[in-house]
């Protein structure tokens, strides 16, 4: 079983990664955050490597064979931390893939989190071999349409 790690904030991942290797899972990240872990140790199999494409910032997990893997099972838990728009408001910082693997996740049942404190239920969740819950589907829902508030009203508001 496989669990996709792509976070914008790396510290403190590498322990919660290490962690569910030794529950027996698999990790694959996105390019950045795969070289992060690796860099700390952590064995890690690239996203790309799943996909066949080179990975750039904008286009890492928008990729069929991502979501198959996680509509089909294969994917037991999804943890993204987005990329950071509210500190930075730009174009660059507007998550698209890592928001549509929350919501893909959420939809399909599995464990999902968006955050440092999230990705550690998650891994008391697998731990504990409890599925996803309707209450983590609907917090994983609120955090999405939240982000995207906040980038419509800077769209509306603030933006070039």
């Amino acid at each position: 079983m496989k669990v996709l790690i792509s976070s914008s904030v790396k510290e403190g991942i590498e322990d919660l990664a290490r962690e569910l290797i030794d529950l027996g899972f698999e990790i694959l990240a996105t390019g950045g955050t795969a070289r992060y872990l690796e860099e700390r140790g952590v064995n890690v199999t690239y996203l790309s490597e799943i996909t066949g494409i080179d990975e750039s910032r904008e286009l890492k997990t928008l990729h069929p064979k991502v979501y198959e893997l996680i509509f089909s099972g294969k994917i037991r838990a999804v943890v993204v931390i987005p990329y950071e728009f509210e500190k930075n408001p730009c174009r660059e910082n507007i998550d698209i893939g890592g928001l549509s693997l929350l919501r893909a996740a959420a939809k399909a049942g599995i464990p999902a989190a968006f955050d440092i404190g999230g990705f550690k239920e998650v891994v008391e969740m697998l731990k504990s071999e409890r599925g996803e819950s309707p209450a983590l589907a609907a917090r994983i829902f609120r955090f999405t349409s939240e982000y995207d508030r906040k980038i419509a009203e800077w769209f509306e508001n603030e933006a070039p």
